[in-house]
């Protein structure tokens, strides 16, 4: 996570990338108090302790194809 122009920008290796409140947008309190300017961010930070965390799980499931009568 990092800083530039007023704006935080997340990285791959960040926990925020499979957190639900990241996923779901500014839901993520740590995201919030830097938007506000509550907390500020210096250099670079790479979040893999958050108190804030939560799983975010997908649920993909394989469907069958289905046919129609047109083909």
């Amino acid at each position: 996570m990092y800083c530039d122009g007023g704006k935080v920008f997340v990285e791959k290796e960040d926990q925020c990338m499979s957190c639900k409140n990241f996923k779901k947008g500014v839901e993520c309190p740590l995201l919030q108090a830097l938007g506000f300017g509550v907390v500020t961010l210096e250099g670079t930070l790479y979040v893999t302790n958050c108190g804030f965390y939560s799983e975010y799980k997908r649920h993909l499931n394989l469907v069958n194809e289905i046919k129609t009568d047109e083909e």
